[in-house]
């Protein structure tokens, strides 16, 4: 949890060039604390000279010890993005700075962040991710840096060779919890990247949530919040490329 929730804070904080290049998603407002996508989930693959974009969301805990056991007891005021290595040419990071410094956060606020560009070279990119926590100690303010990995991003050859066509492992799609009380995760494997359309609807067949996202090779976990919903037995349904998987989850308060 540590390395997705400080990695998240410096993606977020990363350049106060572009005025509000992103908006938080409220799917994750009601959240104590976390980073969207975590390290397992990772960012979606890019394609070398194609446009790239990953928006990130995050919302930073009061209680450092829940990032870091050994910081437990000291209470954190705001996080602060100070660099970051292994992107690959071409791609930036903006941020929106939730106080008057540049790339600052402050606690349990739900932020932002989005990596965007175009790649120019082809790889597997590991991302190391410093920042300064900041805290105050009987009146004096502390700044404990941090450096984090276990985020990556993998560009692909802009190729136009045949390949197979992206599809589902109809064996791994699934909702984690099912039944759920307010959140669940749809949670899918894929042969290669491609983008995943899942919808969910009601017994009588009404759309009532739907999402579009990049899939990369491999797991993919998609978050689904249903605090809006009522009790009862929905239908989800994903497609990716000729494939499509439908199920049933349960919403229990």
């Amino acid at each position: 949890m540590k390395q997705a929730l400080l990695f998240f804070v410096s993606i977020a904080l990363g350049s106060s060039a572009m005025a509000q290049p992103c908006t938080p998603d409220p799917l994750y407002a009601d959240s104590v604390f976390g980073v969207w996508p975590d390290t397992t989930e990772n960012f979606a693959p890019a394609t070398v000279n194609i446009a790239y974009n990953q928006s990130l969301n995050l919302i930073v805990p009061a209680e450092a010890g829940l990032v870091d056991p050994q910081f437990a007891g000291l209470t954190i005021d705001s996080v602060g993005f100070v660099g970051i290595t292994g992107l690959p040419n071409g791609l930036a990071v903006a941020c929106n700075s939730q106080t008057p410094a540049a790339c600052s956060y402050i606690t349990g606020q739900l932020g932002c962040g989005l990596i965007t560009g175009t790649p120019t070279q082809i790889g597997t990119f590991p991302l190391t991710l410093n920042v300064l926590a900041h805290t105050s100690i009987f009146g004096n303010v502390l700044s404990v840096p941090y450096t984090f990995s276990g985020y990556r991003i993998v560009v692909n050859d802009n190729t136009t060779s045949i390949e197979a066509p992206v599809s589902l492992n109809a064996g791994n799609v699934r909702t984690v919890p099912n039944p759920f009380s307010v959140r669940t995760s749809f949670e899918f494997d894929l042969n290669r990247s491609g983008t995943v359309e899942v919808v969910v609807y009601n017994l009588l067949g009404e759309e009532l949530w739907s999402r579009s996202v990049a899939g990369k090779a491999g797991a993919n976990r998609i978050p689904f919040d249903g605090q809006n919903l009522a009790e009862g037995v929905y239908i989800y349904k994903l497609v990716s490329g000729r494939t499509s998987q439908t199920g049933r989850m349960v919403l229990n308060r």
